[in-house]
């Protein structure tokens, strides 16, 4: 310890007696500093305003003013400790640091860009002030001709890169259109001849509105003339690090969180069904709540009593987290719980006379909605539900079971809450998840883990469904988050310009969000075709790129590749699985954008030469499998992406053969041929390709055995033995198959 004093001392000494000795910066390296420093400065500025524009202008100065000196003085930190081994003027490498800590804060959002992008920046705007400095100041006046050339080409061809790229970031970017869409896809003449009504369009109610809070709520709007009032919530066990200045800010502690919501509600007899919105993780000042309202009057008047939950308080705040450096930990069971404190306010009024909502909720027929963290947040309401005490706390009593009948997961993430460290499963509910492939924020389609945990053990009818949208991104789906799914200026990276229209944006998620409401909750089974065969809403879809996954409680697995690491065994005992001249062939985790996934599949890929084509067999059970004639042989199937380009849709052939050898097949168009992977390229030009662009999405596929019988009217599809995949139509291609098995269309 007193040698570590000692050289601390002498250390001091030296720098002081060094300090007189510091020579002025020469021009070249004061014109440096002042232009990234300038240039970092201005950057932070426009970043701080998009994080602090909800606050005072006294709050802005004061947060700016705090960043700035954290980041100069954790410079200088960095600076002194390079101080003895450097060449460079030390307040150059002050000013530096900070501006690269000042820029990697603008541009944190894709960060295998950001680093070098910022690196190269720096360098190039202070070798640019640098010889500009130099230059104004006369340094160059006596130097030879060549070096003055020199120095003015240099200038010039940094002035005309520096305006390129300033261009280059102001431009939103180019449009871009999918490789083949919807109504290319689907062809058939049967899509015609369904009895389908859009569900869309507005229903047959008046649609009134209100809000309700606490009485210690931070909104105004929350407590209005006609506002119900609710109880505070003490949820100080399901989040950390609750800071004293987000408690000043906000009014109230972690111990008395609000209840507040947007009511729309039709104007009639009840009981109706409940709704539940519920956002995600936005700057806590810029109120997310109130974006879902397109939402709200659609189904309001189709029927459905709607609230759109306030949990922004929940949400991140830079100026509240000291510029997330001590952010809120572990909020998410807090997101869940407060969701079904909310389902305990609407039950006590449904019950209670005199109520505006007496008898007139349906609280048998729920549904919860969930967007981005939300998305994981319904699955937590809906796990907590069925437990008597949350999983960090046994102390803790839960009551709840609610009737959460529908989940529908709308750009949602998974695995930011791991109680016990495992993933969360859920049980006998409906459920689906929308996914934008040019989402910039949830860039890989995390949701589709919590769809496959999802098992059903009882023989009510159940539906799971996903839908993968070309063009469609992460903010668009909330009326206030808009285009720029990065922060501020960091969506600037991202190609903007082949987003699609908001509007068209919001017609999707109203389509499939009400058709499924209308099937789960209101019993009109006919718009679960719509999640077998996105044919049946092509007309009322924007026509662009849909990838679509569908099983239901009503399928029998054959092959469902999680359960062991044999290539031959299926996931129901005794059958088998085999395959022919198959280039690749290989179960795996299937691997996604930026990890594996929780689910497996089978990997094949072929090439047809000269050889008998390629194929894959399964072989079902003798026994153990029940059949029906108007089954269907349904999987689930994914393009990789390794196509060759000359055959962007891929194709082959389904064979079925029974137990007297009798075969019948059918091509895969006759539903539709696979599109291609799609290539989700969110970065402008020339950084597009940057990083993993593609996924493997599965497309669900359904051929009815009567559809075969029609072939081969010998082929007797109660005795069916074994389904071929024989790759004979597409030269040569990659796939991933997954839910082989076999679905009773009632």
């Amino acid at each position: 310890m007193e040698v570590l004093k000692k050289k601390l001392t002498y250390f001091v000494r030296e720098l002081y007696a060094k300090r007189k000795r510091i020579e002025p910066l020469s021009f070249g390296w004061k014109g440096a500093a002042i232009s990234i420093g300038t240039f970092a400065f201005l950057l932070i500025l426009i970043q701080g305003k998009f994080l602090l524009d909800q606050r005072s202008l006294l709050d802005f100065t004061i947060g700016i003013l705090i960043f700035i000196l954290f980041v100069a003085l954790l410079s200088g930190v960095i600076t002194l400790l390079l101080y003895g081994v450097k060449k460079i003027p030390s307040r150059y490498i002050w000013v530096l640091f900070s501006s690269l800590i000042f820029l990697l804060f603008c541009f944190f959002g894709p960060l295998n860009l950001a680093i070098p992008f910022i690196l190269i920046v720096a360098v190039a705007v202070s070798l640019w002030g640098a010889l500009l400095y130099k230059w104004l100041k006369g340094s160059y006046r006596n130097a030879k001709r060549i070096k003055k050339v020199s120095v003015l080409t240099c200038l010039f061809m940094l002035t005309i890169g520096i305006g390129v790229w300033s261009f280059w970031l102001i431009h939103p970017g180019e449009a871009t259109t999918p490789e083949v869409v919807l109504k290319k896809l689907k062809t058939s003449n049967r899509y015609d001849k369904a009895l389908l009504n859009n569900p869309a369009k507005p229903g047959s109610y008046p649609v009134m509105k209100l809000t309700y809070g606490s009485p210690n709520t931070y909104r105004e709007e929350f407590n209005q003339k006609n506002s119900l009032l609710t109880k505070t919530v003490d949820a100080s066990d399901y989040v950390e690090k609750w800071s004293s200045i987000r408690t000043r800010t906000l009014g109230f502690g972690p111990d008395t969180m609000p209840l507040n919501g947007h009511v729309w509600y039709p104007e009639g007899k009840g009981d109706f069904p409940l709704v539940m919105i519920v956002h995600g993780n936005h700057l806590m000042t810029d109120y997310s709540d109130t974006g879902y309202e397109y939402l709200g009057n659609l189904l309001a008047s189709r029927g459905y009593i709607v609230v759109s939950i306030d949990e922004n308080f929940l949400n991140a705040s830079p100026y509240n987290d000291l510029f997330l450096v001590s952010p809120l930990v572990n909020e998410s069971p807090a997101r869940g719980l407060l969701l079904l404190e909310h389902l305990q306010t609407w039950k006590e009024w449904n019950s209670t006379k005199n109520n505006l909502f007496y008898q007139k909720v349906d609280m048998e027929q729920i549904a919860l909605i969930g967007h981005s963290r939300g998305g994981e947040a319904i699955a937590i309401a809906a796990a907590f539900n069925e437990m008597q005490h949350p999983p960090n706390n046994g102390n803790i009593q839960f009551d709840y079971n609610f009737s959460i009948r529908s989940l529908i997961s709308i750009a949602g993430i998974d695995g930011l809450y791991l109680p016990a460290g495992k993933p969360i499963p859920l049980k006998n509910v409906n459920y689906l998840a929308l996914q934008g492939a040019h989402d910039m924020d949830v860039n890989s389609f995390d949701s589709t883990n919590q769809q496959n945990r999802i098992s059903y053990t009882n023989k009510e009818d159940y539906m799971n469904a996903s839908v993968y949208i070309y063009g469609a991104n992460h903010g668009q789906f909330n009326e206030e988050w808009g285009r720029r799914d990065g922060a501020g200026t960091a969506n600037q990276l991202f190609n903007l310009k082949q987003i699609m229209p908001r509007d068209q944006q919001e017609t999707i998620a109203k389509v499939l969000i009400s058709a499924f409401l209308d099937s789960t909750l209101k019993e009109k089974k006919q718009y679960k075709e719509v999640f077998k065969d996105l044919g049946y809403a092509k007309e009322w879809l924007p026509d662009t790129l849909y990838i679509n996954n569908y099983y239901d409680s009503q399928t029998s697995l054959i092959a469902a590749y999680n359960e062991d690491i044999d290539l031959n065994t299926t996931t129901v005992p005794g059958g088998k699985l085999s395959g022919e001249n198959l280039k690749e062939w290989k179960e795996e985790k299937v691997k996604m954008k930026l990890k594996e996934a929780d689910y497996s599949a089978v990997h094949l890929g072929w090439e047809s030469n000269d050889s008998p084509p390629a194929s894959y067999t399964v072989t079902l059970p003798d026994k153990g499998i029940e059949l029906q004639k108007n089954d269907s042989i349904v999987f689930s199937l994914a393009n990789d992406g390794k196509a060759v380009k000359k055959e962007k849709l891929i194709d082959f052939t389904i064979t079925l053969e029974d137990s007297d050898g009798e075969k019948a097949s059918l091509p895969l168009h006759h539903i539709s041929k696979l599109p291609p992977a799609v290539k989700g390229r969110l970065l402008k030009r020339p950084f597009s390709n940057i990083g993993n662009i593609t996924e493997p999405v599965f497309q669900h596929y359904a051929f009815l055995l009567n559809d075969f019988k029609d072939v081969n009217p010998q082929f007797d599809s109660l005795k069916l033995a074994k389904i071929h995949f024989h790759f004979n139509l597409t030269k040569q291609g990659k796939v991933l198959i997954n839910n082989i098995g076999i679905r009773n269309e009632k």
